[in-house]
């Protein structure tokens, strides 16, 4: 068992349950201390996990702002974190087992073929087209199925959603629901529609943080169907 993923785990659960996430203020002795865990952590995996090691370094600067926490910065790092801790116990020894199902369809062989925007690309297009697929489950009256960043704030909206991800009774259950919508629209905005339009050279590196993002908001897309009763279909 490593201590700092047990920590990190546990402050990152915590602070994702707060029913102020994502504004939540926190001390400076509080941030330094989440970045040096980080930066220790990255130490620790340096040999065994080289890409979560290069990843942590990277996000952990860019995580805290002075209203709080980078949304998409905090859920990129907490699924790092929570894939490591959930396979601490059972090491493995192919990246793909943290990737969505889903993901790997319509990515895992552009990128093994070396297309790594593709690979991207496909990834968000893919959250895109399963958001819009919900959406003519659930229709708005009225209204035509919305497409990129709308679809994300239409489908997974914090005053009136067709997916809830939790009890939005409580002032913790709408934050949680806010932060999501803005982690899937800004993925639409920062990621897709980049690499949609304009021809990008992407590292394999870059693809693979890409992937997993992409595959994080597709886990967590998951939860919300199953709370929110919705039947998809394919």
């Amino acid at each position: 068992m490593n201590e700092h993923l047990d920590f990190l785990y546990n402050w990152f659960s915590k602070a994702d349950r707060h029913p102020q996430f994502p504004n939540q203020q926190f001390s400076q002795p509080t941030i330094l201390t989440v970045k040096q865990e980080l930066k220790q952590l990255s130490h620790d995996i340096e040999q065994t996990d080289s890409f979560y090691s290069k990843e942590f370094m990277r996000l952990k600067d860019r995580l805290f702002y002075p209203l709080g926490v980078h949304p998409a910065i905090f859920g990129m790092t907490f699924g790092y974190i929570s894939s490591l801790y959930e396979h601490q116990k059972q090491p493995f020894n192919d990246i793909w087992d943290y990737i969505h199902p889903k993901i790997q369809k319509v990515s895992k062989g552009q990128y093994l073929s070396g297309f790594y925007a593709d690979a991207a690309e496909n990834a968000f297009k893919e959250i895109n087209a399963r958001t819009k697929r919900i959406y003519a489950i659930n229709p708005r009256p009225n209204t035509s199925i919305p497409d990129g960043s709308t679809a994300m704030t239409t489908v997974y909206s914090s005053n009136n959603p067709i997916v809830e991800f939790c009890d939005r009774q409580t002032e913790s259950g709408q934050n949680i629901q806010l932060g999501f919508m803005k982690m899937a629209e800004g993925a639409m905005i920062a990621l897709r529609n980049p690499v949609a339009h304009e021809n990008l050279n992407m590292s394999q590196d870059d693809a693979m943080r890409q992937l997993m993002f992409a595959s994080m908001i597709m886990y967590k897309i998951d939860e919300g169907v199953i709370h929110s009763g919705i039947t998809e279909q394919e």
